[in-house]
């Protein structure tokens, strides 16, 4: 039982035989939540052997930060060690105005209270950009894991990227409402290079929130072709509001898998032209990959842009059939 390190992961009620590999859990907590004395009492006098601390008070307004507990946090983590960063709940957002930098190997940024959905995360932790042409999260190293976050990007900017260096990923049970209020846009989780190779993205949402007549041109989810067996998975993109995704998941991996996503243009600006959306392409892809399952509320032609083998790397995907009603006959194995 974990005996180790004083009130950590243990105060959740989970009991770990034998401590199961996990090593320093740091803790941020909004210093405007109602929750942060409490915390403060709990956690704020505990210090591990390496003089860290594990609480890490974060203090912001829509304006300025005064106190960066994701930076701090992020800095007292050790590679390797299989650290937690635990982003406690709060009423309030946590804004921010640099990257949380995850630059370190086996390092995870959760909030466990955001979980519990099938797909996506309640905002238990809502993150919110506020310096232009920045990310909320910036990945670097491998075998990262980001889970159960409400990430609002900053318009123009990403939520999540990810830096060559970053294979191995593990992004899953997050929401992205898409902050798209003016210019060409960019997608939720982008990668450059090597970028999320070997790794999973995974029961993410992907929501317009905000803005009107957008275009982001690239992809909601960007993996470059050097991202050798990404799986993009379980993901749902919807797009609302009047904007456009030309392309929804963009997995270009060699050998990659993209299965069991669900897309939909919010019944599209055409019929809906209010809350309705576009989606010109569902996915694009390699010609080394495959995609299987993914359910596209899109007219039909619109499920594909480009990749994949005829007769080979498609199985079981479905669009919603021109001014019908979808069903097996929307079955598309070209």
């Amino acid at each position: 039982m974990v005996t180790r390190y004083p009130n950590g992961v243990s105060s959740f009620g989970n009991i770990l035989y034998g401590n199961l590999g996990v090593g320093n859990v740091y803790y941020v907590v909004n210093t405007t939540s109602s929750s942060y004395s409490h915390l403060k009492k709990q956690y704020g006098d505990v210090f591990y052997e390496d003089g860290t601390p594990a609480l890490h008070p974060h203090t912001s307004t829509a304006s300025t930060i005064t106190l960066d507990g994701f930076a701090s946090a992020s800095t007292a983590t050790v590679e390797d060690r299989n650290d937690y960063i635990v982003v406690m709940p709060s009423n309030g957002t946590y804004y921010i105005d640099a990257a949380i930098v995850m630059n370190k190997k086996g390092v995870h940024l959760v909030c466990p209270a955001g979980l519990g959905n099938e797909i996506g995360a309640t905002n238990a932790a809502r993150i919110q950009q506020i310096t232009a042409s920045t990310a909320c999260i910036a990945v670097s190293d491998a075998a990262i894991e980001i889970a159960g976050f409400y990430l609002k990007n900053i318009n123009g900017a990403s939520a999540i990227t990810g830096a060559a260096t970053s294979y191995a990923v593990n992004i899953h049970h997050n929401t992205f409402p898409l902050i798209w209020t003016s210019g060409a846009q960019v997608g939720a989780i982008v990668g450059t290079g090597d970028a999320f190779a070997w790794g999973s993205i995974e029961r993410n949402w992907m929501v317009s929130q905000s803005g009107g007549a957008c275009t982001c041109a690239a992809g909601v989810i960007v993996v470059q072709a050097s991202a050798t067996a990404c799986r993009v998975k379980y993901n749902e993109i919807t797009i609302g509001d009047t904007q456009t995704a030309t392309i929804g998941i963009a997995n270009y991996a060699v050998k990659g898998r993209t299965d069991y996503n669900l897309f939909s243009e919010s019944g599209s600006v055409g019929l809906n032209a209010v809350d309705g959306g576009t989606i010109t392409s569902c996915i694009a892809m390699n010609a080394a990959s495959a995609a299987t399952g993914n359910r596209c509320n899109v007219a039909t032609g619109k499920f594909l842009t480009s990749g994949g083998s005829t007769g080979v790397s498609f199985n079981d995907n479905m669009d919603g059939i021109t001014e019908g009603t979808g069903g097996i006959t929307a079955q598309l194995e070209t």
